[in-house]
């Protein structure tokens, strides 16, 4: 029943990784690309940053991998390159680029999980320096080995490359995406000169000293030793410096408030758009139990929404009916009565009255309470003020109201 009756009215960074590619048939080519300003509305992130660290910018995907691994990485030390025309040892190698680190390449051919790996740097100096007549420590290293059973947990065999991860060196492998990144380990870890401990990766070559462990900077090193231009660049003047607060969009501008007091719906803090118009009226307004909220849709579009205080439910009688209605009368105020469960109870001067069935459950203007979005009611629905205010201007006689659950 409602609260009266009216005389009976109603970038996975999964990395495979590129072997055997001679840095010194690579050449530098700039490769910039200006991000756009856009509206508020249309905000996307930048594409191309500049790193003032090292006076370079890191641009697309090779930006994406950066601003996610970059203490890995290291920052820029070139600008893309492209290979030599006509060098066909590269295959489809489109764009490369080094970093501090490492050496990114980017392959267009692959699937776009696989489109930005890691140039096997690692792998070219371990050869190199076997090439040049090892020491007997990266000797010793290079021979296999196996984790002990005692050492379960603190070793780890990568039966990919025939060597074994322990302590330090394991730990910085198995954090984030270091594993793909570093590659497999091609030796086990051995005392360089200077007294720390290093081990070589495909790709990189790691370096335990008492501050932790670090990579060493092969990605610099290769670069210079190819001839590849490292010198800082003048920032481009449409592209930003590197800063975080740069991928973070900014939040919506409010709309503008409307100067038409009549047709303007109150500001009722809600921005979802609901469950949609159930019954597909050109006016419809959707009474949720669960919620005890409403929204009201004009063509399908969200105009209004608002916490209300539906019926309390302890009985039939005072349950807000379920199911599909549509307002069959409206009166600006009324003196709502009534009997429930043999109670008698008079409600004075009721703003804004508009009955949705012929049991007297209305929606109305609630002056008694400001408890919404808590069920109060005998079975209406009761509406803040100013929400009662605009709907009932807005809603004609046959309005849809449709509640659900």
């Amino acid at each position: 029943m409602g609260d009266g009756l009216p005389s009976g009215v109603a970038w996975r960074r999964a990395r495979a990784h590129l072997y055997a590619v001679p840095l010194t048939l690579l050449i530098a080519l700039a490769m910039l690309v200006a991000p756009q300003r856009a509206l508020a509305q249309d905000w996307s992130p930048p594409r191309t940053v500049f790193i003032p660290s090292t006076g370079h910018t890191s641009d697309g995907l090779f930006l994406d991998v950066w601003r996610t691994d970059g203490s890995l990485l290291g920052d820029p030390v070139t600008e893309e390159i492209t290979p030599r025309s006509g060098f066909s040892a590269v295959g489809d190698v489109d764009v490369v680029q080094y970093y501090e680190h490492l050496a990114l390449v980017y392959l267009p051919d692959e699937a776009p999980e696989l489109q930005v790996q890691a140039l096997d740097l690692g792998r070219q100096v371990l050869v190199q320096a076997k090439e040049a007549g090892a020491p007997a420590a990266l000797q010793r290293a290079l021979e296999r080995t196996v984790c002990a059973p005692a050492e379960a947990g603190s070793c780890l065999n990568v039966v990919a490359s025939g060597h074994t991860l322990r302590g330090a060196f394991l730990d910085y492998w198995q954090a984030g995406d270091a594993a793909n990144w570093l590659g497999a380990p091609l030796t086990e870890s051995l005392r360089a000169p200077d007294g720390t401990r290093v081990q070589y990766f495909a790709n990189a070559i790691l370096r335990e000293t008492a501050d932790g462990v670090q990579p060493l900077p092969l990605g610099k090193i290769a670069a210079e030793r190819a001839r590849i231009d490292t010198k800082a660049i003048a920032q481009p003047a449409d592209v930003p410096t590197y800063d975080e607060a740069l991928f973070i969009p900014p939040e919506p501008e409010p709309e503008p408030a409307s100067t038409d007091t009549a047709d303007a719906a109150p500001d009722s803090g809600v921005a979802d758009f609901g469950p949609g118009p159930q019954q597909g009226a050109w006016k419809e307004v959707v009474v949720s139990l669960s919620q005890e909220r409403m929204w009201a849709y004009e063509d399908g579009d969200l105009v209004m929404s608002s916490l209300v205080s539906t019926g309390t439910g302890e009985t039939p009688e005072v349950s807000t009916p379920l199911g599909d209605h549509a307002i069959v009368a409206k009166y600006d105020v009324q003196t709502m009565e009534g009997t429930i469960s043999g109670q008698h109870y008079r409600v004075e001067d009721v703003p804004y009255v508009m009955y949705f069935d012929d049991l007297g459950n209305a929606l109305h203007g609630t002056y008694w309470h400001n408890n919404f979005g808590t069920p109060m009611s005998h079975g209406c629905v009761n509406l803040p003020m100013d929400i009662a205010a605009w709907m009932y201007d807005w809603a004609p006689v046959g309005t849809a109201v449709t509640v659900i659950p």
